[in-house]
């Protein structure tokens, strides 16, 4: 048996051979840290390839110019079109925005048989005219009655600028056997106006409606509220008669001539929404019967200017000027036309109820 020292050098030999004969491991590359920009541009790279592989399997095709975006050319000559210029005109000109209504004449009505109150089958020629009268009531039923407004003191001297202070015309309206003073005599107005006058609402209760009247706690200046300025609040005094040879109603002006009175009352006031043709419904698009000027601001008068409306033009309608017995429209891009330059329609706008004689 061999000794303890000769085994462990067979021991340390053999481990020796073994070790010699293993092959060694190499030692491992240590990986670097990541480099962003490496990354991208290794993104990028093969983007680019796939890319041109791409495009290189497509079929050629003919190159696109690039368009470059140009603001347009506001110049264009003629013939060509033209675009619509808005016209941008300083107007003082106030724009209510109410819907406006005109009160029926009495060929309108069934309550007087689609004719003047004044007709008579037996008569010749022309019958006696009278008043077109329209009441008013205290409340929305036939049976509330009317009521009395005292026009004197600022009232009476606001209605007498009205006419000019023209005494005749004073006299004819005042009196007590014409229309509005007649049951109590002046100053006690009657609450009633005239066919062919405009009104505007201030509440509808079924088939009746209050209307906006003057302040009664004071008159307004007469060079702001007028007939012309705001025939809402200013009506004109308006005469009806038949006339048998051509059986037709008549409107005309009082003996006197042109007469106007305030619309005002004490109380409320209402009338039958039967009586009320409205305005047509803003906004509207018309069409030129005939050329027409645009003007800057709603009459009175129709002026030159350097911009029309050609006949068989179509325009949108935005806003109402009453003016008299004449009606302007304003256009949705800017000035103003008229619609009824009495007694004249110049548009395809038309109402069946005709205003007061001029």
């Amino acid at each position: 048996m061999a000794p303890p020292r000769t085994k462990l050098l067979i021991c340390f030999t053999t481990l020796s051979l073994l070790i010699g004969c293993t092959p060694s491991f190499a030692t491992p590359t240590p990986i670097p840290p990541l480099d962003a920009n490496a990354i991208g541009t290794f993104m990028v790279q093969t983007a680019y390839a796939a890319s041109t592989q791409t495009l290189a399997a497509l079929p050629p095709s003919t190159a696109t110019p690039t368009v470059t975006l140009t603001p347009r050319n506001t110049f264009t000559p003629e013939p060509s079109f033209t675009p619509v210029p808005a016209f941008l005109f300083p107007t003082p000109t106030p724009i209510i925005g109410h819907q406006y209504y005109r009160l029926k004449h009495d060929h309108q009505l069934a309550l007087y048989n689609h004719k003047s109150r004044t007709w008579d089958g037996n008569s010749d020629g022309m019958r006696n005219q009278t008043p077109e009268i329209v009441p008013l009531y205290l409340l929305p039923k036939l049976t509330s009655g009317s009521g009395r407004t005292d026009m004197s003191g600022a009232w009476e001297t606001y209605m007498s600028m009205l006419n000019e202070n023209d005494e005749r015309k004073l006299r004819y309206l005042k009196s007590p056997i014409t229309a509005l003073f007649n049951t109590a005599g002046f100053p006690q107005m009657e609450s009633l106006t005239m066919g062919g006058n405009i009104v505007t609402l201030g509440e509808i209760q079924g088939q009746w409606a209050r209307v906006n009247t003057l302040d009664y706690s004071g008159p307004p200046n007469t060079a702001e509220v007028n007939y012309f300025t705001r025939p809402d609040l200013v009506h004109k005094f308006v005469v009806v008669g038949w006339k048998r040879s051509s059986k037709t109603t008549i409107l005309v002006n009082p003996p006197r001539g042109d007469i106007y009175y305030p619309f005002v009352s004490r109380r409320a006031v209402w009338v039958q929404m039967e009586r009320l043709e409205p305005f047509p419904i803003l906004p509207m698009v018309v069409t030129a019967n005939t050329d027409l000027y645009i003007q800057p601001q709603p009459g009175p008068e129709i002026e030159e200017t350097k911009f029309q409306l050609l006949a068989g033009e179509s325009e949108t309608l935005v806003a109402y000027y009453p003016s008299g017995s004449n009606i302007w429209g304003r256009l949705s891009r800017g000035g103003w036309i008229p619609l009824l330059f009495y007694p004249k329609y110049t548009t395809s706008w038309t109402m069946e109820t005709i205003p007061p004689p001029p």
